[in-house]
């Protein structure tokens, strides 16, 4: 019974002790609080992301990268894709209609478009392949534009046009250059019937 009693006060003495020693452990310092409140911002970072787009029920496209940082700072306003970008872009949901490569890519969500650089390549199924250093998608018309150098190679008429500034659609089925330069080439078939 004794024995009891001093065990029963033992473990009261030790629980009084630890909860002193916790309460004396959680005090802060304001310094270090406020410092955590002025921390605005920060990256997210996913790694090996696919991320997949749609429009009325059906895929449009698939982006791939081995990075993605999503900056915090601005509410998320701004995603980069700082190693490279490869968009697969669907007739359907099935079919690729044309592939994109670059470098460097960085979407800017106020506008809805990305700007990328880089070895920007950009080929569909026909064959036809256009190539600059940098450019803009703009998702909500589906067009590609540039006012630098670009490269096109097409396959009907055979052609490889360098220009300065380009638009084209996604699928390269419509593609004005505006500054074409005199090395420029095609291949017309002689159309006069003997």
């Amino acid at each position: 019974m004794i024995n009891l009693f001093f065990h029963k006060k033992n473990i009261l003495a030790v629980t009084i002790l630890c909860s002193c020693f916790f309460m004396f452990s959680c005090e802060n310092n304001i310094n270090e609080v406020k410092a955590l409140s002025d921390n605005v911002g920060g990256v997210d970072v996913g790694k090996d992301v696919a991320i997949y787009m749609s429009g009325d029920g059906k895929m449009t496209a698939k982006m791939t990268a081995p990075i993605m940082k999503k900056y915090l700072l601005d509410s998320g306003q701004m995603v980069e894709f700082p190693n490279t970008i490869k968009v697969d872009f669907y007739k359907d949901s099935a079919k690729v209609e044309s592939k994109l490569s670059a470098n460097y890519a960085k979407y800017i969500q106020d506008e809805n478009k990305f700007f990328l650089k880089g070895d920007v390549i950009i080929y569909n199924v026909m064959g036809d392949t256009l190539w600059c250093k940098e450019m803009y998608w703009e998702q909500s018309t589906s067009k590609f534009h540039t006012d630098k150098e670009v490269v096109v190679k097409q396959h009907n008429p055979i052609s490889k046009i360098y220009g300065l500034g380009f638009e084209a659609n996604q699928d390269l089925s419509d593609i004005k250059i505006f500054k074409p330069q005199s090395n420029s080439f095609a291949i017309i078939a002689d159309t006069v019937a003997l």
